[in-house]
């Protein structure tokens, strides 16, 4: 049997997505088995996790070496298990004895840097710098009113602020948990202080404001999957739209936004309109997933979430090399075996570059 391991912070993070691989696996001769990287034993190089009982459908304690390939699905943020836990995955990406099946991305910056250099992305890419200081915050805020910081490193739509200038004040949108929160700074002095609270945590970008609402004013994106077959080729897994709550600033699904399905979005639009962002959407992915892998280092799967201005421009928000499966279960229920299996085929794919 072929080892896959299924890589999580925390012992039962992501657990329905490792239990529907689990459940498969085995028609693909392939074992599944889940645990996180702080339960390796350093000395042994044991791992004390968990395999699935094909039986009673149940996970069970075990203790099993470290399998040959790996899924990593860690979400690192600046708590203790993190700080662990990034060493320990950054061995094993050196350890000749391990594959994972995708590297993951870099920060936003790097990634940007890498974008806005090709002459067929460089369109879609929202302008952005680095939010150094304050002052450079604010001058940029001087300049164009409306304006957006988010983290380096940020994932998920966490640490996301916008910042707009009204004639006597500043209003400052921010997320905290669910809520909104909507902070107003009538002095300079003041909101300085508060921007450099925020940026000595952790680095930001900054970034001009997109209108990227619709009539109702809640933030929409449009999210696409792409995944690695079993032969290793790029393919499209699924479409669909994340719309988020009224007034916030994205559409981030974890806070409380919801799906709709890529068909029923577009139906209203012209022929013209739909065919102008199809043919956007087509050069996109198929150049986007060569370029990164062509810079940074193999991937099996990419997110691509895209902005869709009221005038019809195209920008590329984020990609994600973890990203989640949701709106595609939502949308198009119908996918949901080839979104497990796919990942399966991939991992018999590269366990085939091995062994010739």
């Amino acid at each position: 049997m072929i080892s896959l391991g299924f890589v999580t912070l925390y012992p039962n993070q992501e657990l329905g997505l490792a239990t529907e691989l689990a459940k498969r696996a085995p028609k693909f001769g392939i074992q599944l088995y889940r645990f996180t990287p702080t339960s390796i034993e350093p000395t042994s190089e044991l791992v004390r996790g968990e395999t699935f009982n094909h039986k009673t459908t149940k996970w069970e304690q075990s203790t099993f070496e470290i399998p040959m390939f790996l899924y990593d699905r860690c979400f690192y943020s600046r708590d203790e298990i993190s700080k662990k836990s990034q060493p320990i995955m950054n061995w094993l990406k050196l350890r000749p004895a391990n594959v994972f099946l995708g590297h993951g991305l870099p920060n936003k910056w790097e990634i940007y840097n890498t974008l806005r250099q090709d002459k067929e992305l460089s369109p879609y890419v929202p302008s952005t710098e680095k939010a150094l200081s304050s002052s450079t915050i604010l001058r940029a805020l001087t300049k164009k009113h409306q304006i957006i910081l988010k983290p380096e490193r940020g994932s998920m739509g966490k640490g996301i602020i916008g910042l707009f200038l009204h004639r006597n004040y500043v209003e400052v949108l921010y997320k905290d948990e669910k809520l909104l929160k909507k902070n107003q700074f009538t002095t300079r002095r003041d909101l300085k202080k508060w921007l450099d609270s925020i940026i000595s945590n952790q680095p930001y970008l900054l970034q001009p404001y997109l209108p990227l609402h619709n009539e109702e004013n809640r933030p929409f994106d449009i999210r696409i999957l792409l995944q690695k077959d079993g032969q290793g080729k790029w393919i499209e897994q699924g479409r669909g739209i994340r719309l988020g709550m009224p007034d916030h600033l994205i559409s981030n699904l974890g806070g409380g936004g919801e799906t709709r399905s890529y068909e029923s979005w577009t139906e209203n639009m012209s022929f013209h309109q739909k065919q102008l962002l199809s043919d956007n959407i087509h050069t996109i992915i198929n150049r986007l997933p060569e370029l990164l892998e062509k810079q940074f280092e193999p991937l099996f799967e990419i997110g691509i979430d895209l902005g869709l201005t009221s005038e019809g421009a195209i920008w590329i928000l984020d990609t994600n090399s973890k990203p989640g499966r949701k709106v595609i279960l939502e949308t198009s229920p119908e996918k949901e075996d080839a979104l497990y299996n796919t990942l399966l085929q991939y991992c018999l794919h590269l366990h085939s570059k091995q062994t010739t």
